[in-house]
Order: structure tokens, then sequence, then C-alpha cells
């Protein structure tokens, strides 16, 4: 699955960049999200979100563990998620590039999700 889009943030691009890996901000941001905070892993450090999502099948609620991949400073994060449950797991990348615009930011993102077991099933 691929989702991606748009959205004009009236806020400078160096507030926007800093919300994107502010827990308490993603809690607000995130549908179904009940906590998230940054966990500590002999690999580095991770978010950790608990998530209930609202979709038939699914009740949750489900631990999601993002890692940062490339991050450039005020302009690129990619954040990458690996859950798994016993209905299967998830592998998600998500693109999340900012812009200068008139009235703030441009934030814009490309995310790219793949469904492997029987969540697979579930949702087709």
């Amino acid at each position: 699955m691929d989702v991606s889009g748009s959205q004009k943030v009236k806020a400078h691009r160096t507030v926007v960049f800093d919300a994107l890996l502010n827990p308490e901000i993603l809690k607000k941001s995130v549908p179904g999200c009940e906590s998230a905070e940054f966990v500590d892993f002999p690999a580095g450090r991770q978010l950790k979100l608990t998530v209930s999502p609202g979709i038939p099948g699914l009740k949750g609620p489900y631990n999601v563990f993002l890692q940062t991949g490339e991050v450039i400073a005020l302009t690129r994060v990619v954040l990458i998620a690996e859950p798994t449950s016993s209905l299967g797991s998830i592998k998600a990348t998500c693109v999340i590039d900012l812009t200068d615009d008139a009235a703030g930011t441009n934030l814009s993102y490309n995310a790219h999700a793949r469904w492997m077991g029987r969540l697979r099933l579930l949702l087709i």
C-alpha cells in the first residue's frame, strides 16, 4: 500500500522539523495513538507508539517501534517501522520532506507499507 500527500503548516520549518520526532506531538497527531515515548535499545534509540487502529478486526493496542533512517536537518526525515503481532507483520517506510512556503512550511510525505501473514488476508 502506498500513501502520499502534502500539507501546508503555518509554522517555521525548524518548528515543524522538531515536531516530527516529538513524542507528545506525535501522540496528538497519529490517529488511535495512546502513548508515545523514546526507548533505548542496544541498536539505538527508537520511538515507541502504542496504537489502537480504528480498523475492524485490528482492535489493538499494538506497540509500534519507529527507527529513523535518513535524517537531513530541517529538510528530510525517513521513518521505518516493522511491527509484528499474531496476525502478521508490516514493513513500512515513510519519507517526509520539508520545504519553505510563503505561509510557513510545506510538508510532503510518501509512505509504503507491505503486509505479511494473516494480516494481509484480512485487509485484502
